[in-house]
């Protein structure tokens, strides 16, 4: 009687393409799964803290303090003169 086990391995690419070339003769099912860097955890604010977030936007864009993206523009520009 066999029986199965999952594993998590952190490999190098190269290693894990190895791997997986690997597990054809061996009669393994390897898998990659995206790596879980960069996920940030959820922020959860306040009714309250949200509400003034909205009413200070609102402020702003009423004042005239606002970034519109320009006719010949593209979204790529537009994003890199927001960042400058």
């Amino acid at each position: 009687m066999s029986t199965t086990r999952t594993l998590q391995i952190t490999l190098p690419l190269v290693d894990a393409r190895y791997l997986q070339r690997l597990s054809v003769s061996m009669g393994w099912n390897v898998e990659t799964v995206p790596t879980r860097r960069g996920i940030q955890p959820k922020v959860k604010m306040s009714e309250e803290e949200f509400r003034a977030k909205v009413n200070a936007s609102s402020a702003k864009a009423k004042a005239g303090h606002y970034v519109t993206m320009l006719p010949d523009e593209t979204g790529e520009q537009f994003i890199k003169r927001l960042c400058m």
